[in-house]
């Protein structure tokens, strides 16, 4: 239990330590050597009859920005690299979404149960985070506040994170020799939340520059203000944990056509939410208080030379805009809901290609991408994937998968924009140019102990009447 909890302290700092990962997953959805693919459609039955994974047999990470790279603000002067805003402001959305989820195994289990029913259980951490910047928040250190005279501005940046352990009982049924339904139940228990419940920064400057800002911010906070209690140990306090509680479903299905060469499949996934009750914490900036007008530096003081001036000001500014902070009660928030629509068509036996649409939904955001991907299985030893993705306005996005079957073990290596490390190193010898240009990557590897290789689903006739 000890190492369990080890893990998920590991996947809980990873989501709040990741420079800012939504998941998706278009190399995986087609390899169906894998026992992961049902995390992406819970209609799909792998081809292996039984499958076992312990910690860490599933690892997966992943970073995405909708506007900016590297290469977007960082430019080379002399032998120095320093940033420039002018160029980054020029790169930025009206709204710009820096995301990551991190989520490994604790445990997992899949096994076909008979010729129409297919069984699955994981116990999984997971941790996602997305952070929204407005370009106008830039545009202020980029072009100072001179663009802004009569012209009020709102900001409202957002901060939107959550940690917790799944436990997700699935099944995939055969319906006929078209069509296969598939359901996933998921327990959710809650680790740590923080989201943005109001976010408002009012700006004006009159024809004088006189500045004046008012600022409606609420932040509500779970499992996170105890770390700043010396006496709080999370392996040891693991039961306030079981207050979190919620619950979400998958839904999915496939359907065959053309003698199953070509099949179709709909999946949605993470349909609820967690209610937080432990450890709630809030933090308010009310607008009655958080208000605040400049009206200049006042010359006559300086010159008079009144030391404590500056510092008079800044703790007015201070005073004005502190954080009320205190315990409040429960609350909920949703997950982000994933949809896929794909298509499959088998050129040859050993040799499908596909394409997958996907978008996922949070917090009033839809986020669409589109994935083209070719499959190719070299006999039950060796699956291999090549795809290519666009997402989130990046469209240099060259994914890859390959899994190692040599039963009981099969190693695994997939992930979307992973292609461009080796093209770079083969290259330049280095990977400079492809950490400058990424908006988007997700890798997920690991070790499952597989039994079984199912050569073809039979073909199963349509239920007697």
């Amino acid at each position: 239990m000890y190492g369990i909890k080890r893990i998920l302290v590991i996947v809980l700092l990873c989501g709040v330590v990741f420079p800012a990962l939504s998941q998706q997953e278009g190399t995986l959805y087609f390899m169906n050597s894998l026992p992961q693919v049902t995390y992406v459609n819970p209609a799909l039955q792998p081809r292996y009859k039984f499958s076992l994974g312990l910690p860490g047999s599933s690892v997966y990470a992943q970073y995405a920005n909708n506007a900016f790279n590297y290469k977007d603000f960082a430019k080379k002067q002399g032998d120095s690299v320093i940033g420039d805003l002018n160029k980054l402001y020029g790169a930025l959305k009206k709204k710009n979404y820096l995301t990551q989820a991190v989520q490994a195994d604790l445990f997992r289990i899949s096994v076909k149960i008979n010729a129409r029913m297919y069984f699955t259980w994981n116990i999984t951490a997971k941790s996602y985070t997305r952070q929204m910047l407005p370009q106008e928040l830039f545009g202020i250190l980029t072009n100072g506040t001179s663009p802004l005279v009569n012209k009020p501005t709102t900001f409202s940046p957002q901060v939107e994170g959550l940690a917790y352990v799944e436990s997700g009982w699935g099944a995939s049924y055969v319906v006929d020799r078209h069509l296969t339904v598939g359901l996933k139940v998921k327990l959710l228990k809650g680790i740590a939340n923080a989201t943005t419940a109001a976010s408002a920064v009012n700006l004006s400057i009159d024809d004088n520059y006189n500045i004046k800002g008012v600022a409606d911010v609420n932040l509500k906070t779970s499992g996170i203000h105890q770390f700043d209690n010396d006496d709080f140990d999370m392996g040891d306090d693991w039961e306030v944990y079981k207050k979190n509680t919620g619950m979400a479903f998958d839904l999915g299905a496939t359907y065959s056509l053309m003698d199953d060469r070509l099949i179709l499949g709909a999946s949605v996934l993470d349909i609820g939410g967690i209610t937080w009750k432990n450890d709630t914490y809030g933090y308010r900036l009310d607008p009655a208080k958080a208000h605040v007008t400049f009206e200049g530096v006042n010359l006559e003081r300086v010159l008079n030379g009144e030391k404590d001036y500056y510092q008079e000001v800044s703790d007015s500014i201070d005073t004005n805009f502190e954080f009320e902070k205190g315990t409040i009660g429960s609350y909920r928030t949703p997950l982000p809901k994933r949809f896929y629509l794909s298509g499959s068509y088998m050129l040859k036996k050993t040799l499908n290609v596909g394409l997958l649409l996907y978008a996922e939904q949070f917090r009033g955001r839809f986020a669409p991408s589109m994935s083209a991907s070719i499959h190719k299985e070299f006999g039950r030893r060796l699956s291999t994937s090549l795809s290519y993705t666009i997402t989130n306005n990046s469209f240099n996005n060259i994914g890859a998968g390959i899994s190692l079957n040599f039963a009981p073990l099969q190693l695994y290596v997939v992930g979307d924009n992973l292609l461009g490390a080796p093209i770079a190193l083969a290259s330049n010898s280095e990977l400079n140019s492809y950490l400058n240009s990424a908006q988007f990557v997700n890798v997920r590897a690991g070790l499952n102990f597989v039994f079984g290789w199912d050569k073809k689903a039979e073909k199963i006739p349509n239920p007697k009447p």
